[in-house]
């Protein structure tokens, strides 16, 4: 900053002398403009009092008091923050998941859970990466990325379309994966948006809209398949109750009745849109997840996983692994244990075959997808419990520090987009604990930093990573009221 006309150089060096002070380097220059406004508002009253121009600077720098004390106290009201605690905890739980990964590798003998283990190393860096720079860089040009972001479903959308017309099909290019990362993705997009539209007279209308495309656009790839309802049930609800906490909290303008009148009206629309295009059988989710023994007829399908989980949780032990004898395992394997029992209809070319003098361990016996969908209850299997209900209360830990962080902050606009990205976080793992205990609804979605690599494990960490640095960056960055942005 230069010295302001007729200045004297104790009024640049009394503005260095607080800059100093300051920790966040880039802010320093703002504070010094304010410093420096304050310093010449002071100035002209004296000199409209008589006093000459150079005495009036310096009896102004006088009024101001102390340059290091001002410093020390603006750098603790506007310093950045430290949770480390929750940091730590993401981390270990990054941890865990990778070595139950090199593990899954080690038992399948599967080279592609050692590739997949580099995803938790992607994740690791890309989580260091939103903490120390993703709030800052999220909510500068918001509306472009806004923009960009609503391209990228228009172009996700066609690319699909062209695949299933021509026939192509491109190696590991799944679907479900860019789906579910896209509509993770998009929560704080859409909630920062709904943040900085919040007075508009329209901004309902934009959201909604913006909603419904992407949820329209999530069913049309799958075409009515099921596999989307978990990703889009974590969408909507975040975003829903994202909504509902800016209302509650105060940070939309007008009376609360008529923003709740707006927010239910938005999310009926969007539900609607859902459930219209949703061609596939909600009894049929429901039973899945409550009687799956209405649905259960092969050993291969989810309502037997969730059936077969049920029963071996029964047997598992306080501490130490589950006892199965060889018959107990093999009756499991061939799955003869449930439907030999039902009598009504002939199971037989429904069961795994077990040759003479084969010997089946408990992996065997589990679901295929067991390290990857059945984390949770592969733990208390194989270890009791005891030791299983202590990792699940570290993972629970983290979105209870989550939690306690949003409550803590004061910035608005941080302070919502952490909560979104604690919600979305919260309900996957709330899903995944669900299925683990047999309650499966709709096909699994994740265990946040510990099921699986690949896209869940990068799309958690920007997560986690961008509510941890809203919290990082709650006293240095302030709203501008009159721009309705963040400086």
């Amino acid at each position: 900053m230069g010295q302001q006309p007729g200045a004297t150089k104790e009024v640049n060096r009394f503005l260095e002398d607080v800059a100093e002070q300051i920790q966040y380097k880039p802010i320093r220059k703002e504070i010094k403009e304010e410093l420096e406004a304050h310093i010449e508002d002071r100035k002209e009253e004296y000199t409209l009092q008589g006093m000459d121009e150079a005495d009036a600077w310096n009896k102004a720098i006088d009024h101001m008091g102390d340059a290091v004390e001002i410093g020390v106290h603006l750098n603790e009201v506007r310093k950045v923050q430290k949770n480390p605690l929750t940091v730590i905890l993401v981390i270990a739980l990054m941890v865990i998941g990778l070595l139950g990964n090199i593990r899954a590798g080690m038992v399948e003998k599967s080279g592609i859970f050692f590739l997949d283990s580099f995803y938790f190393l992607y994740g690791f860096t890309i989580f260091l990466i939103m903490y120390y720079f993703g709030f800052e860089s999220m909510v500068k040009h918001l509306r472009t990325k806004f923009k960009v972001f609503m391209g990228a479903w228009l172009f996700i959308l066609v690319f699909f379309m062209i695949q299933r017309v021509f026939e192509i099909h491109i190696y590991r290019m799944t679907k479900i994966t860019i789906i579910f990362a896209g509509e993770l993705l998009s929560i704080p997009i859409i909630i920062g948006m709904a943040y900085f539209n919040r007075n508009k007279k329209y901004k309902s209308i934009l959201l909604t809209a913006a909603v419904a495309a992407i949820v329209i656009t999530s069913i049309s790839v799958h075409f009515m398949d099921d596999y989307f309802l978990a990703s889009n049930l974590i969408f909507l609800l975040t975003i829903f109750t994202a909504l509902l906490y800016m209302i509650m909290k105060g940070m939309i303008k007008g009376k609360i009745r008529n923003q709740l009148f707006s927010w239910l009206l938005s999310l009926g629309v969007v539900l609607a849109v859902f459930a219209v295009s949703f061609e596939g059988s909600w009894k049929y989710e429901f039973q899945q997840c409550f009687y799956p023994e209405k649905l259960a007829s092969d050993y291969f399908d989810d309502s037997y996983n969730s059936i077969l989980i049920k029963n071996l949780l029964g047997k598992a032990e306080l501490t130490g692994a589950i006892k199965l004898s060889q018959e107990e395992l093999k009756s499991y394997y061939t799955s003869e244990w449930y439907f030999k029992s039902l009598g009504e209809f002939d199971y037989e070319y429904k069961m795994q075959s077990v040759k003479e003098g084969e010997v089946k361990a408990l992996e065997d016996v589990l679901p295929e997808h067991y390290q990857s969908n059945y984390r949770i209850a592969y733990w208390i299997f194989k270890y009791g419990w005891l030791p299983s209900i202590v990792l699940i209360l570290m993972a629970a830990a983290v979105y209870g520090m989550l939690i306690r962080m949003v409550g803590r902050m004061k910035n608005n606009i941080g302070k919502v987009l952490a909560f979104s990205c604690t919600v979305a976080l919260l309900l996957q793992f709330i899903l995944y604990i669900l299925g683990n205990f047999g309650f499966q609804f709709g096909r699994f979605c994740n265990f946040p930093f510990i099921s699986e690599g690949s896209a869940s494990i990068i799309v958690n960490a920007v997560l986690v990573g961008l509510a941890c640095s809203a919290f990082r960056y709650d006293r240095v960055f302030k709203e501008e009221k009159r721009k309705g942005i963040i400086i």
